[in-house]
């Protein structure tokens, strides 16, 4: 009896760790967005599938910049107070340097996370949006095509403009959680996206009273 006790906690102790792991990543799948985009071009057909994410342009002014300017301010940091102090407390000016440079960098890893693993995938009947929660959490939302209204850009901003990127803003009926509007934000090549999202949902550009804003 004490023996199987023992094998049942051994199996126990091993399994535990796993089956926690899993729930914890289960939510985090690098290949979701090819796997989905995959999975409903077999169910609906290449023409009849778009799938897009952020531009590069986000990536690099809201990842890359922010790690060259956050990474250039902590050396410098370092280099400043190792020649003011030497080397006596140095080992304290160097954890509390580290403690605010990781502080400061996961909202900036969450932007690149969110570059990486939001996506839109839009299909003949509906438009779904997949937002990732760092590894915690993910959001997937759908919008109907029935309850869209009309389909716009929003272009402001210099970068915005000298890159071709945009917002593209879906307004639909029925969705109070985002009062009946829905913003796409830095999409490159909007005005293409925007006609693709059409195609596929089968929109009347002429119904659309106000195409770009």
């Amino acid at each position: 009896m004490r023996r199987e006790s023992s094998e049942k906690e051994l199996l126990a102790s091993y399994l535990i760790p796993s089956v926690l792991h899993m729930k914890i990543f289960s939510n985090f799948d690098t290949k979701l967005r090819q796997n989905t985009f995959q999975d409903y071009q077999q169910k609906y057909g290449v023409e009849n599938v778009l799938c897009f994410w952020r531009s590069r342009l986000y990536r690099w002014i809201k990842f890359f910049l922010n790690f060259l300017i956050y990474t250039t301010v902590a050396v410098v940091a370092l280099i400043f107070f190792y020649r003011r102090l030497g080397g006596e407390y140095f080992w304290y000016v160097i954890i509390t340097v580290i403690v605010i440079y990781v502080a400061a960098m996961f909202p900036v890893i969450g932007k690149y996370i969110d570059y990486k693993m939001d996506f839109i995938v839009v299909i003949p009947n509906s438009i779904m949006m997949y937002e990732q929660w760092w590894i915690l959490k993910r959001n997937v939302s759908t919008i109907s095509t029935q309850s869209i209204k009309s389909i716009a850009i929003k272009k402001s901003g210099l970068l915005y403009s000298i890159f071709d990127n945009g917002d593209i803003i879906i307004l639909t009926e029925w969705d109070t959680e985002r009062n009946g509007e829905i913003k796409l934000r830095w999409i490159p090549r909007p005005e293409k996206r925007r006609n693709q999202i059409v195609k596929v949902v089968g929109i009347d550009l002429e119904a659309n009273q106000n195409p770009k804003i």
